[in-house]
């Protein structure tokens, strides 16, 4: 047999992964299956309806239990994102293709990730992805030595490979080994050396298995007997992995996984200090990009379609910069300037390249696709904050034309909580062309559309929140006039009249639903799950402090990691 061959026989990768699959979906069973917690029918539902929480009450008002109870625990898959982060930081840059897609499940992957295993086709997509990220690693020797941290004497140098299996198993399962799947690693070591006769190649499989294994690609979130509550607690090494992966979005580094080791995480004081220390770290902006792409659904931009003759300038490059200036504008707030979450609605600075410079009507000059600059908007313009980006306007409409409902659909579900149902299954939605030579405004049409009672209610929500954004197009670019007449950009907030969407922006700036519902999202992102009524009270507390605290979002993830909603879990069956 050839030496390929008999590499194909032994390799662990597939069969691992495979193990995974079945692993997680056993395990979801065991933490996930008692009553209330979340099925992934109930979060599509959620999702539907623009993330509303189960908890919602009449009228959209949330309820709110007398006392706190925890969510039960999880065994949550890593998103995408997590996945290739965490791969960076174990074996530095490397190229892989693609992997098991997310699952967006209560407006998040990070909640989806609680939700799903992997299906055959990820299988084959995390095996290759792995193939060709242990690969670039061992192929050059200097980064291998690096990374491997001996040099095997042999294929019988079992101190090398136990060293190594010992010091990457911890940082790839974010926990040390036991001494049970020590001496089974190393016995695969072995196997693998005796059978390929090639101790570089027994280390890269061995990588790839430990990668490969459902320790890796899943995180366990089950918790233990706490003396000074009736619920359980997250152990410190849980709690390890649970603060990497909200504040960083990427797998635990050296210093977390030390004071996990060392049970600091058992206290809030000993929590709040490695957070503090986490978002101060590069990838503390990294998280609250993530969060801001996770929430805004930015990795759908490159995949919405325009009319290529109406609007030519709408290219890859274009769409890239869509995606970026988002979370770019929401770390500028959160971590530049440290001002008010609340400037993403009224801020006037942003971040382009030439190509969303020139859709904004800006100067391009010494700017080209991947360089990245900050601007000032005009002070006397429409655009400001977060509905004035084109990535916004431009998923929020069709292939011709800009969607007033659907923006304004945006608004209530993702920016208020609010719950918009879906439209009757008998209800007609296709807004009738006017008559031959009559020119109509989009308002004027959607005002004899909400003319049916069915229609009315809900459009009575949503249109007058996205009428006064018609000045933007399909693609976020700015426009005088509809098809030669005026644009009203007047509308309606909840019985406040407004004129512009500066003047919305301003709105939604002081509106406490607004700053709720972003305390409600985070904590979605944060726990990885929808919450329940019984995480009420610690949802309010925080909303409470984060509007005492100016809207301080740093001040929020750091008091939300310090909750008990964060640091607690229901009794395990």
């Amino acid at each position: 047999m050839s030496r390929r061959s008999d590499a194909a026989r032994v390799a662990p990768g597939s069969l691992a992964i495979a193990l995974a699959a079945l692993a997680a979906g056993a395990c979801q069973a065991q933490v996930q299956g008692g009553p209330g917690s979340p099925s992934a029918s109930a979060g599509t539902a959620g999702l539907a309806a623009g993330g509303a929480g189960s908890n919602v009450g009449t009228g959209g008002v949330p309820t709110t239990p007398a006392a706190f109870s925890p969510a039960p625990g999880s065994f949550k898959r890593l998103t995408d994102a997590e996945f290739r982060n965490s791969v960076r930081d174990l074996l530095g840059d490397v190229q892989m293709g693609e992997t098991e897609p997310d699952t967006f499940i209560d407006g998040f992957a990070k909640v989806g990730s609680g939700q799903v295993a992997i299906s055959l086709n990820g299988v084959e997509k995390y095996d290759l992805a792995l193939e060709a990220a242990t690969k670039q690693v061992f192929a050059d020797a200097g980064r291998r030595r690096t990374f491997v941290g001996c040099t095997p004497s042999g294929t019988a140098d079992s101190a090398c490979f136990g060293a190594f299996v010992t010091r990457f198993g911890r940082l790839a399962w974010r926990r040390p080994l036991t001494d049970p799947e020590q001496q089974s690693y190393a016995k695969l070591a072995g196997s693998l050396a005796t059978t390929l006769n090639d101790a570089t190649e027994t280390l890269r499989l061995t990588t790839k298995a430990l990668l490969a294994s459902p320790n890796f690609l899943y995180r366990l979130e089950r918790g233990k007997v706490a003396a000074d509550v009736k619920w359980w607690r997250f152990t410190s090494r849980e709690l390890a992995s649970s603060l990497a992966y909200f504040l960083t979005n990427t797998t635990p580094d050296g210093a977390l996984l030390d004071a996990a080791d060392r049970d600091e995480l058992a206290t809030v004081d000993g929590i709040r200090a490695q957070a503090e220390r986490l978002l101060t770290a590069a990838h503390g902006r990294e998280s609250v990009g993530n969060f801001a792409t996770e929430l805004f659904r930015l990795s759908l931009v490159a995949g919405r379609a325009k009319d290529p003759g109406l609007f030519p300038q709408y290219t890859p490059a274009l769409q890239a910069a869509m995606a970026r200036e988002v979370p770019s504008l929401f770390q500028n707030i959160v971590f530049d300037r440290k001002a008010s979450a609340l400037e993403l609605f009224t801020t006037r600075d942003t971040f382009v390249n030439a190509e969303l410079a020139s859709l904004y009507g800006l100067s391009n000059e010494g700017l080209t696709a991947t360089s990245w600059q900050p601007v000032t908007l005009p002070a006397d313009g429409l655009r400001t904050g977060l509905l004035g980006t084109s990535a916004f306007l431009s998923l929020y409409a069709n292939q011709k034309e800009g969607s007033p409902t659907q923006r304004g659909k945006f608004i209530r579900t993702f920016l208020m909580c609010q719950q918009i149902p879906d439209p009757p299954p008998n209800v007609s939605t296709v807004i009738e062309d006017p008559p031959p030579g009559v020119v109509l405004t989009k308002r004027e049409k959607l005002t004899a559309h909400r003319k049916q009672p069915t229609c009315a209610g809900c459009h009575a929500l949503m249109d007058p929140l996205g009428l006064t954004l018609e000045n933007f197009d399909a693609v976020g670019a700015f426009r005088p006039t509809e098809n030669g007449l005026t644009i009203d950009a007047g509308g309606d907030f909840d019985g406040t009249a407004f004129n512009g969407p500066v003047e919305l922006g301003k709105l939604l700036a002081a509106s406490p639903k607004v700053s709720d519902c972003l305390v409600r999202n985070l904590y979605r992102y944060a726990t990885g799950h929808a919450e329940l009524a019984g995480e009420e009270p610690v949802i309010a507390d925080l909303s409470r402090r984060f509007a005492a605290n100016g809207h301080d979002f740093q001040g929020l993830m750091l008091d939300l990691v310090s909750s008990d909603g964060f640091r607690a879990v229901a009794v395990a069956p």
